[in-house]
């Protein structure tokens, strides 16, 4: 069945193209089922076919168990090693193979497939049980060197646990290969009793543990540094350098160091000089801004004390001399050229001077002393206008020159010292508009005269307090029941006796100064009492002041004017009346915008 499959694979396609093509001989070996066949002049491919258990020479056994499947011809190759006399079943001497074997004949052998190397197949037999043998051998060895290996690890680690590992150190003091307890003791005894003093700059602290409240918890100081040396992995630890201060240093600490040196520190700066950062200021003397250079001061920086004390801590020293680099140091520095930037902004705003006047009078100046004071630097250096201190001034200066409804004091033609407040006349300061102008003008460092804005104006303006208004106006003496009228050049060209409103707190004629808002003859007065009219007049000249419900007007049912007749049930709702033949004649020369004074 064997030989009929290996004839099959010989007549497939693969081996019938090679067989037609290249095959030069073919022969068989009597003892064992193979053929070779020589293709082309190469070599020697052989197919081994077994058709039966027999026992082949060593020499076979050994091609055999070393053949392997060839790709590309489907036949068995020998990989390892073949017979070199033709492969016959005998030796050159005409003896069984395994005579030849026996007399250490030489012409039977096995060869490398290439030829080169030459030894006896059955010596090549005996060397593979040898090695067999000394494999076994050497695993053996190595389990036992594993295990032995295995077992000093875990006695090494067994050994470091609870104990510190080499080149360990606590500041000064070398606690390697201790155990816990002799740690603590060997700590113990370089701690107790142990004093820090802090000393420099005007600063003096001394401390000793029980003043600091700290404590040496010898077994928790301890264990925090043996956690951090894993005893199971001491082949990595061994090379190591630990150095656990910061564990003893972050005790203390918690303890009471840190908050003791913090508390001393902040009693000594709330008496001494702070540090003081570079700026810009305003140099009267040279009229321009410049550096001013920053200034360490005397306060101390608690948290580099504290880092001085952390290291005299860790190397258990107990002096620590404080230096300039311990106080507060400033964070602006004259080196810093955001500084020179800034030094040129705010030299071109004082650079404005602005003069503000109000119907030619000046009543204020913009100028370098005063944008001095509203230069400050911003967080990135930059100068700019304290916009604050400016918006202040603006309102100032408004409040300072408006004048409606403000007291007012003059003296009348004829010698009578007159004060009076209220009314709807006079100067009023545009804020918005005045506060653009002078912030504009300081930014661009603008010069000149600039007329302040307002949203209502008076014929004249003398400062706050005092009159505003020209030489023509119109006196209403309520004190008097007198009306007097005034030309441009002040002089005195209508006069009249007159009764006002009643003086109840309902019917009063209102004090103050105003305008004289029109004109209108004739006219019809209406008059009301909520939304009930009480009365309903004619007359013929009607000169308003006080919107269009009070003004002068002539009265023909009066029976006298002036005097007292205003408050002995005479006085009108609250206008003045006149005279018919004096309302005309004043009805002649008044203006609609001529001023009218109401005073007692």
């Amino acid at each position: 069945m064997l030989r009929a499959l290996a004839m099959s694979n010989l007549r497939s396609s693969p081996y019938r193209a090679l067989r037609g093509r290249f095959v030069t001989e073919e022969t068989r070996a009597p003892w064992y089922n193979w053929r070779t066949i020589r293709v082309s002049e190469s070599g020697y491919e052989r197919e081994h076919i077994r058709e039966q258990p027999r026992r082949p020479p060593c020499c076979e056994r050994a091609c055999v168990g070393r053949c392997r499947f060839e790709r590309w011809i489907r036949v068995f190759r020998p990989s390892f090693a073949r017979c070199d006399d033709g492969d016959a079943p005998t030796c050159a001497s005409g003896k069984r193979h395994a005579a030849k074997i026996a007399d250490g004949d030489p012409s039977c052998a096995l060869r490398s497939r290439k030829g080169v190397r030459v030894r006896r197949p059955c010596e090549a037999g005996r060397r593979g049980a040898g090695s067999f043998v000394w494999f076994e051998a050497v695993g053996i060895g190595v389990g036992v060197l594993a295990a032995l290996l295995l077992v000093a690890y875990v006695g090494v680690a067994v050994y470091f646990t609870g104990r510190f590992m080499p080149n360990s150190t606590v500041g000064d003091v070398d606690v390697s290969l201790m155990s816990s307890s002799e740690a603590q003791e060997r700590l113990a005894e370089v701690i107790d009793g142990y004093e820090l003093s802090i000393e420099g700059q005007g600063f003096e602290l001394s401390l000793s543990a029980s003043d600091a409240g700290m404590f040496f918890d010898g077994s928790a100081v301890v264990g925090d540094m043996l956690a951090d040396m894993n005893p199971w992995a001491w082949p990595f630890e061994l090379g190591r350098e630990h150095d656990e201060t910061d564990r003893l240093v972050a005790r203390y600490n918690e303890t009471g160091l840190e908050e003791a040196v913090r508390d001393a520190v902040g009693q000594f700066n709330a008496s001494a000089v702070a540090p003081e950062n570079a700026t810009v200021s305003y140099d009267e003397a040279a009229g321009s801004f410049s550096i001013v250079p920053e200034q360490i001061g005397t306060a101390l920086d608690a948290d580099a004390v504290v880092e001085a004390a952390d290291s005299a801590l860790a190397a258990l020293d107990e002096q620590v001399t404080l230096t300039e680099d311990h106080l507060l140091q400033p964070s602006i520095f004259e080196s810093d050229t955001r500084l020179a930037a800034a030094v040129d902004e705010a030299n071109t705003m004082i650079g404005a001077d602005l003069v503000l006047q109000m119907a030619g009078t000046t009543v204020g100046e913009v100028n370098a002393e005063l944008v001095a004071q509203w230069v400050s630097l911003d967080g990135d250096l930059n100068a700019v206008l304290d916009e604050g201190a400016l918006t202040a001034w603006v309102d100032e200066l408004a409040a300072q020159c408006g004048t409606v409804g403000t007291e007012r004091s003059y003296t009348r033609a004829d010698g009578k010292a007159v004060t009076v407040s209220g009314g709807v006349y006079g100067w009023s300061v545009d804020r918005d508009t005045l506060l653009g102008i002078v912030k504009e003008g300081v930014k661009s460092g603008r010069t000149g005269t600039v007329d302040v804005p307002c949203s209502t104006t008076g014929t004249a303006y003398n400062g706050a307090g005092a009159r505003d208004w020209g030489s023509r106006y119109l006196d209403i003496d309520l004190s008097e029941q007198y009306v007097r009228f005034y030309d441009e050049a002040g002089a005195l060209v209508w006069e009249s006796a007159c009764v006002t409103g009643t003086p109840n707190g309902e019917h009063d004629t209102p004090s103050g100064v105003y305008w004289l808002n029109q004109k209108q003859s004739p006219s019809t007065l209406v008059g009301y009492d909520g939304n009930t009219k009480i009365y309903e007049t004619e007359v013929q000249y009607w000169m308003p002041f006080v919107g269009n419900a009070i003004g002068l007007h002539d009265a023909d049912w009066q029976p006298d004017f002036g005097g007292t007749l205003y408050k002995e049930g005479f006085g009108s709702h609250g206008c003045v009346n006149l005279p018919p033949s004096k309302a005309g004649e004043l009805y002649g020369l008044i203006q609609g915008g001529d001023v009218v004074v109401c005073h007692w």
